[in-house]
């Protein structure tokens, strides 16, 4: 039985492995099966016992990397949420090519719930009250569009720079500092 589990690991590491690999030569969406079981050395049964599409594969990657991620805040014991927000700059940076291929692919949503459950891991506390859910969703959504449009235009920024710019944003409220609200002097 043990013997079974650790084939089944390879084989979903080399399928896993496949797909990056075939994400750096080709577009996401014309990547087939095929393309993926071929590059892997294993048979279409083996890539379905394991995965029901090739995003599932870029999910269960992705959440894979999220509880990396965890472990690793965890770890250092980061103590300061800049440091958090900077965890979450170098995870995009690190997964790139699998970040483009899940907006490619219209999955942004997951990663706005990776986002979301690593708040929710690090700071469980958080989601026992209206008020507390309410604002992780807000605070989440915001990061994740900051990520987005850091991500979209090239991710010229250093993690360092990208999360003390959203750092600031959340820990002074300034980013209602740039709007114009009607009727209000600035």
């Amino acid at each position: 039985m043990e013997r079974q589990n650790e084939s089944n690991l390879l084989t979903k590491e080399c399928i896993v492995t496949a797909l990056l690999r075939l994400m750096q030569e080709k577009k996401y969406e014309s990547i087939s099966i095929t393309d993926i079981t071929t590059l892997a050395g294993v048979s279409r049964m083996a890539y379905y016992r394991n995965y029901k599409s090739k995003d599932e594969i870029l999910i269960k990657y992705l959440l894979d990397q999220k509880d990396r991620l965890v472990s690793d805040i965890g770890n250092r014991r980061a103590n300061d949420l800049k440091e958090i927000i900077k965890y979450g700059a170098m995870f995009y940076q690190d997964n790139a090519a699998v970040i483009q291929a899940v907006y490619e692919a219209g999955l942004a949503h997951h990663l706005s719930g990776i986002l979301e459950e690593c708040i929710y891991d690090y700071f469980p506390v958080v989601s026992t009250t209206t008020d507390g859910r309410y604002a992780v969703h807000f605070y989440v959504g915001a990061v994740f569009s900051v990520f987005r449009l850091w991500f979209d235009e090239g991710m010229l920024e250093s993690a360092d720079e990208i999360s003390e710019l959203i750092y600031r944003f959340i820990n002074n409220d300034t980013a209602m500092d740039f709007l114009v609200v009607p009727g209000e002097d600035k």
